[in-house]
């Protein structure tokens, strides 16, 4: 369970609108989110996890249909516009969450903050991982994947806490949000003691559904 000091109904952007591609081999075109654990999608795992959030799933036209029977409010963005293209369709409240709907957390997370914040973990980083150089809370820099990285850095764990003063969106679209908009930002980090599970490849689907069973 996410245990948090938020007030009750803050609201959270649920990003499900993805293709999903490397897990296209399991998925049978279903969507990532909607992955069957243990006789129920991966989506049910991660809202219970999210207690004290107005949740609205953000999703495209291609999985809409999927989505829509979910007792949640939907944003359907029409047309693919990339993890950020959102933020251009709808009326946002001055303060939100944006969090990657494939990935689930074991443990408590407390993501209450006040400015404009990308939380982290400090784990291992591989050459398929970027990771953010940051001092005294303070992002400094954002690091693109690199082959030769080694030992422990911050790496993103995919919830994002944005003030809507400190955006500066692209007026063009696709937007992504780690590409287009975080690294424009003045952002403070949060490192949080957490173990992830993003379900983005195979492998990584098939840690989930190990962990679940042990």
């Amino acid at each position: 369970m996410i245990v948090t000091e938020l007030n009750e109904g803050t609201k959270l952007y649920l990003l499900v609108g993805g293709k999903g591609t490397r897990l296209s081999s399991v998925t049978n075109g279903t969507p990532k989110p909607l992955v069957d654990i243990n006789n129920s999608p991966f989506l049910k795992y991660v809202i219970n996890n999210l207690s004290g959030f107005d949740i609205t799933l953000v999703c495209s036209d291609l999985n809409y249909d999927y989505f829509k029977n979910f007792d949640l409010d939907i944003l359907n963005e029409g047309e693919l516009s990339g993890t950020g293209g959102f933020l251009m369709k709808t009326n946002l409240p001055e303060s939100f969450y944006v969090m990657n709907g494939d990935t689930f957390f074991s443990g408590d997370l407390n993501l209450d903050c006040d400015t404009s914040t990308i939380f982290v973990t400090e784990e291992s980083v591989t050459s398929d991982v970027g990771y953010i150089k940051g001092k005294d809370g303070k992002v400094e820099e954002f690091v693109e994947k690199n082959p030769d990285a080694e030992g422990k850095e911050l790496v993103s764990i995919g919830i994002y806490k944005f003030y809507k003063k400190d955006l500066i969106v692209p007026m063009r679209l696709p937007v992504s949000i780690e590409y287009d908009i975080l690294p424009n930002m003045e952002l403070e980090y949060k490192v949080l003691n957490t173990v992830r599970f993003d379900i983005g490849t195979p492998e990584r689907l098939e840690k989930f559904k190990t962990w679940q069973h042990t």
